[in-house]
């Protein structure tokens, strides 16, 4: 758990890692939500897994939601109950969900390993590079990294080793992440997010 203040592309992100479902619950009642327009909200989101072994089953370890310059950690591996305002979070057809490779990623849901109910929906996620590909009506973009999408719509994109930052190797079961390690966990949705705006907003 932990709150941070985190420089992206020029920006501070405020972030806050939680592993508690009731304060889960508060930070998407009063920072998520409110940041959300009224008109074709996106929301950038990461999941990440880790396997059990070489050959083992994918466990969920960390779900990572960006708006604005707000972005949430949700430590699922120590979440001992679904957040229930989460779950309507991710419920909202309104909102566009925007990834890279969420399509797989979501395609068995969202786990809380030490939960025993079904796992969380998300029907509205969709990968960044297709979602561009279809505005822009350019399919070249379905192969484009994330710099390559930042620089379709004119987005600043810092290099993950720019500055001296060199994203490091995060330890998922960790219960406390330094500074680094959190830029590395949220720097893709938060990029996501802002990439995904503009380009929704295009459509305005």
């Amino acid at each position: 758990m932990g709150n941070y203040g985190i420089e992206i592309a020029g920006k501070t992100v405020r972030v806050d890692v939680l592993d508690s479902a009731d304060l889960i619950n508060s930070r998407i009642v009063n920072d998520l939500f409110p940041k959300l327009p009224k008109e074709s909200p996106v929301v950038g989101l990461d999941l990440h897994s880790r396997k059990k072994g070489c050959c083992g089953r994918s466990t969920n370890s960390l779900l990572v939601l960006c708006i604005e310059d707000y972005c949430l950690v949700v430590q699922l591996k120590y979440v001992d109950k679904i957040p229930g305002c989460l779950k309507r979070f991710l419920d909202d057809e309104k909102i566009c969900f925007v990834g890279v490779d969420v399509d797989r990623r979501l395609s068995r849901g969202i786990r809380i390993p030490r939960s025993s109910r079904s796992p969380l929906v998300c029907k509205t996620a969709v990968d960044l590079s297709d979602l561009a590909a279809r505005i822009r009506k350019k399919p070249s973009l379905l192969n484009s990294d994330l710099e390559g999408l930042a620089k379709e719509v004119e987005v600043s994109c810092e290099p993950a080793t720019s500055g001296g930052f060199f994203a490091p190797r995060v330890n998922h079961k960790a219960r406390v992440f330094s500074g680094d390690e959190v830029k590395a966990l949220v720097r893709e949705p938060y990029l996501c997010y802002k990439i995904g705006q503009s380009l929704v907003g295009s459509l305005k």
